[in-house]
């Protein structure tokens, strides 16, 4: 399913677990595009038909921004980067040697989830080249088309999370670090939402400053991984 926000961003429904999980993201501008998370490797899927039916080539796409890099956001990294070659993948510095070489994040998800739930949910997570990896410090800027999209650095949920905010939408994609709204959360149309609180890294002052730190900037939506558009 394609979800159209306005300011050319469209969530694609990764389909992680099931409809409404995993977002995806797809931002345009000028003839440019980025994509925001990339779920597992089946999300590649939804995100080639939405490409063909908004009528986006895979060349347009300039950057892959990771929030950070559990496999629900990332998972599909590699394989992504396989198929839109042209683009760079941008991830935190504490990340990016994971996506470089995966080993120790699949043995580390293996020890969880167990072989056969890795092998049904993620299959093979595939390495990326370090020349097509962008670490971007605190505050680094990347054009797309006539927009600005900005790294922050926003740890909390994980000590390796960004959020990216986007100067055009006034918006930010704050994976996990603002927490997760999904519908079973919401009153109507009231949303709710509640923080999300990895067991390894969740560092509750940490969240609070980069809650606090986004909220200063104003924006005037979240776009949550987990899940969709946040405007209350």
């Amino acid at each position: 399913m394609i979800y159209e926000y306005g300011d050319g961003v469209y969530g694609v429904d990764s389909g992680y677990e099931g409809p409404e999980v995993a977002l995806i993201y797809i931002v345009q501008d000028g003839g440019r595009t980025a994509i925001v998370e990339t779920a597992h490797n089946a999300a590649l899927e939804p995100v080639l038909d939405a490409f063909e039916k908004l009528g986006i080539a895979k060349d347009s796409v300039d950057y892959i921004f990771l929030t950070h890099i559990h496999l629900d956001h990332a998972g599909g990294a590699g394989r992504f980067m396989q198929t839109f070659g042209n683009a760079k993948l941008v991830v935190h510095p504490r990340g990016a040697k994971h996506m470089i070489d995966p080993s120790k994040l699949v043995a580390s998800a293996t020890d969880v989830y167990g072989a056969e739930y890795m092998r049904q949910m993620y299959g093979e997570i595939l390495p990326i080249p370090a020349e097509r990896v962008v670490t971007p410090a605190d505050g680094d800027t990347f054009r797309l088309g006539s927009r600005t999209i900005t790294a922050l650095d926003t740890p909390g949920h994980a000590r390796h999370h960004l959020s990216y905010y986007d100067d055009k939408a006034n918006a930010a994609f704050t994976g996990d670090v603002f927490g997760m709204s999904y519908r079973g959360l919401w009153k109507g149309e009231r949303q709710g939402v509640i923080p999300s609180t990895s067991p390894t890294q969740f560092d509750p002052e940490a969240m609070r400053a980069s809650i606090d730190r986004i909220e200063a900037m104003k924006p005037a939506k979240l776009f949550l991984t987990h899940f969709g558009e946040l405007h209350d």
